[in-house]
């Protein structure tokens, strides 16, 4: 596979794991022009499946981002999750111009908003995998290069990128070409940017539709190319009464996906209530997610979650339920689930 190689920061890494904990989500100020950020994150559940419980923690991450120059930046990230702590994130921004960046390294490239939002940023639990089914290297990243940019104040969003497509690599077999992906996005109320989340609780009225396409030839096997063209929306509204709507859709044409060639859809809608009630304010959620590949074995996912929002996606707590019937069997779900982010 042609590959997009990092140079080795194993020194840089280990001086930030000893940086002090006190300084986590501090901003570091060293002058002028250069800064960084240093944080973390942590989500862990109870769950109980079809009778087996299970306590355990989903991932744990940590980070240091910031500006080397007014238009230089970078972020670091590690996850540790099943037992192992990896690299996440390791990107340069350069900006470009005030409205056009180039970033480099391992990130999250363009593709749907699920993907750009992530699991911490969405309203339910789980991350919508069973539509968002491609395959990246880890955490929905991967190697590459991408030019990220808007316009019209920001309300246009626009990316594409080649990325060295590292999740199709199977061990057997090696792909020689990258994937190329692409997206463009439009605010009609207030601008997201780039990187998007599935809920933004009331912080801000949403109405975004957006575009996404990849492509990778020889993805599974010489001639087993890869590709894949989506569309997706969010709205999310502040009633008059103080409570907040949403409604979330996605629909998925994997013209080329190996055995998986087929169609998929999203449905999810969330509702906040007035008021601040126990811990916080209370959403609730309801998703749908449906696959229909072309050899007739449909998947449909429900989830139902009750989410009490602390201080947005940084501190939330909730109980979700999740139904996944793949015309075989059904598996039933509930969770408890804690997410924490400084």
């Amino acid at each position: 596979m042609r590959s997009l190689y990092l140079v080795p920061i194993s020194g840089l890494f280990s001086g930030i794991f000893l940086i002090p904990f006190t300084f986590a989500g501090a901003n570091l100020k060293i002058s002028d022009e250069t800064s960084m950020n240093i944080g973390g994150s942590i989500r862990a559940y109870y769950q109980d499946t079809d009778d087996e419980k299970t306590s355990n923690f989903h991932s744990i991450r940590f980070y240091i981002k910031g500006n080397v120059t007014d238009k230089v930046g970078f972020k670091i990230e590690t996850e540790g999750k099943g037992g192992d702590m990896g690299v996440l994130d390791a990107v340069a921004k350069i900006k470009i111009s005030d409205n056009n960046q180039i970033w480099a390294g391992r990130f999250i490239g363009p593709s749907d908003r699920a993907n750009l939002s992530g699991s911490y940023n969405i309203s339910s639990w789980d991350y919508p995998g069973l539509t968002s089914a491609y395959k990246t290297l880890k955490g929905g990243r991967d190697n590459g290069i991408a030019l990220i940019g808007s316009n019209d104040n920001g309300k246009l969003s626009y990316s594409i990128g080649y990325m060295n497509g590292e999740g199709y690599d199977t061990g057997n077999y090696d792909p020689e070409d990258g994937l190329v992906s692409a997206r463009i996005a439009y605010s009609f109320w207030d601008k997201e940017g780039y990187l998007t989340r599935s809920t933004y609780f009331g912080s801000k009225d949403v109405f975004t539709v957006g575009l996404t396409t990849m492509k990778m030839d020889d993805a599974f096997a010489s001639g087993s190319d890869f590709s894949m063209t989506m569309a997706d929306i969010l709205i999310e509204k502040n009633l008059s009464n103080g409570s907040v709507g949403t409604f979330e859709a996605a629909f998925y044409d994997y013209d080329k996906f190996s055995a998986n060639t087929g169609d998929a859809y999203k449905l999810g809608l969330s509702y906040m209530p007035p008021g601040e009630i126990g811990l916080g304010r209370l959403q609730l959620v309801a998703r749908y997610q449906e696959f229909s590949p072309d050899n007739n074995i449909e998947t449909t996912r429900t989830d139902l979650g009750l989410t009490s929002v602390m201080k947005g996606h940084n501190a939330r707590v909730g109980l979700y339920y999740q139904e996944t019937d793949n015309g075989v069997a059904k598996t039933d779900s509930i969770k408890i689930g804690m997410q924490l982010k400084i």
